[in-house]
């Protein structure tokens, strides 16, 4: 198994990079309105149906956007979906880690990558979205 391959084994249970929720404020490229923090980038916001996954790129801060974020975060992405290929198997993997759960079917990772802070949030509910990949600038 490759390193892409491999991600999925690299989430944290527990946040190391609390300092990106600090600072919020209205983010000039979101689509919807709100405060975000300031470190955010954008996130990947998908859910799962009987044709497969489906996940779009929702934009924050572009002035903080990166090639070396986009290419890793479309590998995250794509390794999650590739290795929680149904519900099924994001349920089983959710439920094998009980101290990330913040409700009784949502569940919160973390991830330091090379270009970027990851915070992932998994729902296990059906007609949901079910996956939220969120990115934030390191040393913000």
């Amino acid at each position: 198994m490759d390193k892409k391959e491999n991600m999925l084994f690299e989430l944290k249970e527990t946040c190391n990079f609390p300092d990106v929720f600090e600072h919020c404020s209205e983010a000039p490229d979101s689509l919807s309105s709100g405060k975000y923090p300031d470190a955010q980038i954008g996130h990947i916001r998908a859910y799962y149906n009987s044709g497969g996954w489906q996940g779009i790129y929702f934009p924050c801060r572009s002035k903080l956007w990166t090639k070396e974020f986009h290419r890793e975060s479309q590998d995250i992405y794509r390794c999650l979906v590739t290795q929680l290929h149904n519900l099924e198997s994001l349920r089983k993997f959710c439920r094998a880690h009980p101290s990330s759960s913040v409700s009784e079917d949502e569940y919160d990772f973390f991830m330091n990558g090379k270009a970027a802070e990851y915070w992932i949030r998994f729902i296990t509910r059906e007609k949901d979205y079910n996956l939220y990949l969120k990115g934030f600038a390191k040393n913000y």
